[in-house]
């Protein structure tokens, strides 16, 4: 009986240090982002280390935070023997009023560093458009304020030719009538 207890407890032991070894062989990662422009190519180089020491062999995604998720840039970069990882930035993404985008790099289900992220901003959005004068925005697919001249006034041409029309015939109408109770009347002097 002894002996149980003794193989027990010391299977127990061996539990414990494997766990504690296990979750001390999990090492921290951090990252820095870098954002550099070089014959008009935008480029973000992220730097990933852990120690003091370079990350080599793991892969970078790179994202922009849009209105609802995140937008992956391409495909993951893998980082080289300096521990960086250089992505290029497309030049049309739109930005927020004054430009300004958010990118987000992910290292993500690495079995040493786990999931790491870090987040920067950049004035590297595209200019939003501004909105141009009544006359020159004018579209089909615009709002009712900015449809073309020329189908405003064909439409309220033929309103008016429609509404004119009937109030004619109205007109016309009437004529007959009164002409109808002149008719009687011209009979019996003529008669």
């Amino acid at each position: 009986m002894k002996k149980h207890i003794q193989y027990l407890l010391m299977l127990l032991f061996l539990q414990c240090s494997f766990l504690v070894g296990f979750a001390q062989e999990e090492k921290v990662a951090t990252m820095q982002m870098a954002f550099g422009e070089v014959d008009s190519v935008k480029t973000c180089t992220v730097t990933v280390k852990s120690d003091s020491t370079p990350v080599v062999g793991t892969e970078v995604h790179l994202y922009v935070k849009s209105l609802y998720a995140l937008l992956e840039l391409g495909k993951a970069v893998a980082t080289d023997e300096n521990g960086e990882a250089a992505i290029e930035f497309p030049s049309d993404l739109p930005g927020n009023g004054e430009g300004i985008i958010t990118v987000i790099a992910k290292i993500e289900k690495d079995e040493t560093y786990g999931d790491v992220e870090t987040q920067s901003n950049v004035k590297w959005g595209a200019a939003p458009k501004k909105e141009g004068t009544l006359w020159n925005s004018r579209s089909l697919s615009a709002s009712r304020e900015k449809a073309p001249m020329i189908l405003v006034v064909a439409s309220t041409g033929i309103i008016v030719l429609i509404w004119g029309t009937i109030f004619y015939v109205i007109f016309q109408l009437f004529k007959i009538k009164k002409s109808a109770k002149l008719i009687p009347e011209i009979s019996k002097e003529n008669g």
